[in-house]
This record gives C-alpha cells, sequence and structure tokens, in this order.
C-alpha cells in the first residue's frame, strides 16, 4: 500500500483534525477573495482615492490662501481695529502658524471628523453646514427624481419616433433648455408668477414669516388632529416655495437628461436582440421597456453617481436668484468673507462625495457588465 505523506502542517495542527479542517478553510477563503476580480478592483480603486483627495485639498487650500487674507474681510468691516487686536484675532484663529502647518492641522482635524469653528461666527463648522443642507437636499432631491421620470418619458418618445415632429419637438425644446443661463429661467419664471406677472408664487425665501411648525409631539400624545393640521400647513407651505427654484431646476437638467436617454434608447433599439423580440411577437410596450429602456439607462447611473456627490454643493445660482437659504447660497457668501474652515469644510465633503460616488459607479459598472475590462 502506497504511504500517504501530509507536508507542510504545523505540529500543533497536524495533531487536531478540527484545526487542519480550519487551516484549509481560511487558506480556501483566503484564495476566493484574492480571485475575485471586483474585490479586488475595488480595493485598486479605493487606494488611489486616498492620493488624489490629499492632492485635490493641497490644491483648494493653496487657491484659498491666495484669493486673499481673510483679517482684510475684518479690517473693512471694522477700519477703527488696532495691530494689536489683529495679531491678537490670527493667533485665535490660527493664522500665526505657516500655512504648510496650517494644512497638516486641518488634515488631522478632516480625519477626526473635527472640523472646526468658522472664523466669523465662531459656530462648529458641521453645524453650519447641518443649518442649511435640508434646505438644499429638498430642492436638489425633488428637482433630480422629476427631471429624471420626465426624461425618460420625453427620451424614450423621441427614439421610439425617430425624425418625425414628436423627435424634432423634443430635440428642439431639449436644446432651448440647454442653451439658456439658469438665472435667465429663474428670473422670467419670477416675472411671469411674480411680482408684475400673475403674482401666484413667491419670489424667494423657503418658507413663510414665520416659517409653519409641525407638531411632532402631538403624534406621540395622541394629537393626532393637531399633528396633521400642523404637518399639512408645514408641507403645503414648502411646496409652494419650492415651486419655482424646483422648476428652474428642472429646466436646467432635463436637456441633458432627455438627450442621453434619447442617444442610447436610439442605440439599444438597433441590436439584433430587439430585432429578435420583434420577432417572437413581443409588443412593441414590452420591447421598449424590458428589453430597450433597462439597457439604455446604464449610462445614466453615471450622472446619477455624479449628482450623488455633488448634491452637498448645492445650487448657488438659483439658491441666489431666489433668496433660498441653502447651503449653496451660503456657501457664496462664506468665499466672499473667506472663511477659510468652511470653505474647506464643504470643498473637500463635496470632493470626498463624488470620489466615492464614481467609485460606486464604476463597481456598479463592473458588477452590472462583466465585459468591462479592469
Amino acid at each position: 500500500m502506497t504511504e500517504v505523506v501530509v507536508e507542510n502542517i504545523p505540529e500543533e495542527i497536524d495533531s487536531n483534525p478540527n484545526r487542519v479542517s480550519n487551516w484549509y478553510g481560511i487558506g480556501g477563503w483566503f484564495k476566493s477573495i484574492t480571485k475575485n476580480r471586483l474585490l479586488i478592483y475595488s480595493f485598486r480603486r479605493i487606494l488611489t482615492i486616498i492620493p488624489l483627495f490629499i492632492g485635490i485639498s493641497i490644491i483648494t487650500f493653496s487657491l484659498m490662501y491666495l484669493i486673499g487674507d481673510p483679517l482684510g474681510y475684518l479690517i473693512q468691516q471694522n477700519p477703527h481695529i488696532t495691530p494689536a487686536d489683529i495679531d491678537r484675532i490670527r493667533e485665535t484663529l490660527g493664522l500665526a502658524k505657516p500655512p504648510m502647518q496650517q494644512y497638516f492641522v486641518w488634515l488631522g482635524g478632516f480625519a477626526t471628523f473635527d472640523l472646526g469653528l468658522t472664523f466669523f461666527t465662531r459656530e462648529p463648522v458641521l453645524d453650519a453646514i447641518g443649518n442649511f443642507l435640508p434646505e438644499t437636499l429638498k430642492l436638489q432631491i425633488t428637482q433630480f427624481l422629476i427631471s429624471l421620470i420626465i426624461s425618460i418619458l420625453l427620451g424614450v418618445m423621441a427614439a421610439k419616433f425617430q425624425n418625425s415632429w414628436i423627435d424634432s419637438g423634443i430635440s428642439a425644446m431639449a436644446l432651448l433648455f440647454q442653451s439658456m443661463p439658469i438665472f435667465v429661467v429663474g428670473y422670467l419664471l419670477i416675472y411671469i408668477f411674480s411680482g408684475r406677472g400673475l403674482n401666484w408664487l413667491p419670489p424667494g425665501k423657503a418658507h413663510s414669516t414665520p416659517e409653519p411648525i409641525t407638531h411632532w409631539v402631538g403624534l406621540w400624545n395622541g394629537q393626532l388632529g393637531e399633528f396633521f393640521t400642523s404637518f399639512f400647513t408645514h408641507t403645503g407651505d414648502t411646496i409652494y416655495y419650492m415651486i419655482l427654484p424646483v422648476t428652474t431646476l428642472v429646466f436646467s437638467s432635463l436637456a441633458l437628461f432627455t438627450r442621453l436617454v434619447r442617444g442610447s434608447m436610439l442605440e439599444i433599439l438597433r441590436q439584433d436582440y430587439i430585432l429578435s423580440a420583434r420577432a417572437n411577437g413581443l409588443s412593441e410596450r414590452a420591447v421598449l421597456i424590458s428589453h430597450g429602456l433597462r439597457n439604455a439607462l446604464l449610462p445614466v447611473v453615471t450622472y446619477i453617481g455624479l449628482f450623488v456627490g455633488s448634491v452637498l454643493s448645492g445650487t448657488p445660482i438659483t439658491e441666489t436668484v431666489f433668496s433660498f437659504p441653502g447651503l449653496g447660497r451660503k456657501f457664496v457668501q462664506y468665499i466672499g468673507k473667506l472663511d477659510h474652515p468652511l470653505i474647506m469644510a464643504i470643498s473637500m465633503i463635496i470632493t470626498l462625495m463624488i470620489l466615492v460616488a464614481n467609485l460606486i459607479t464604476d463597481i456598479a459598472y463592473v458588477w452590472v457588465d462583466p465585459r468591462i475590462e479592469i
């Protein structure tokens, strides 16, 4: 009989059959991970994000200091300030340190979620961002969902009736929307529906004065009548003030999504499997939705990822036109004041979200389509 010799197993493992099983189990698990193309690709992309983020932060930090001295704004607001006061304030704000040291202090704080205090209001940066972020999210998410739904419908119709008057009309409308500056659309809507126009909608702000409050306590205390009255009053007030800014944003983004869906649908409808589906007797609706639209929406995933990454940046132009108290408008105001901690925090959070969104988008591409080379 041939003797079987087991080699390369440690003595303590060789004396215990259960440990032998665990030894090979861990090895097989590690081997399966190292052969998983998606995990390896994700790990490589994550490693590239770190130096890219640091490089962008250095460039942003340098450009921020090249714009000017933030104390110049303070001196302009208070011309009687003394040099001793300026030196004291500079020391308090940490501006007396060399720029390189200031950058490493900021980078360490960012890594530990300590973004510091704003220069002029001296409130935590995260609190300052949180005060205006909900208003921006309401605009961004609402306009994105509306734009996506309408553009999918218009894009599919334009592709279905290619070279017809429907296709020409949708393309002309998309071209018109894309060529109009967003502030022109905003002021035009204000002129038509507010002020000298129909006076149907408010020209600015996000709420009436004072803002209606939802009495959530009434829900827990069983006072349902008070809760529902306050809830619908607050919701109606919010929607009423969001109509014009959301419409402005939909005009600006609708053209891009519509043209993208139309071009992708035209390419998909020329594929052989679409002809095969029609030859097998499937209805035109099933061909367009089940076979065409699902594959045509793959390029839209890229723009969805970019939207998720840039949602925090807000819409500075639209928020400024409508005096909407969102993060985009406040960001522009803080740039004018050269409030370094807030500028760096918002800029780099946006950068990080965009990088992560691109990572997730690329991973989704590889997962959906195994043919993509990594």
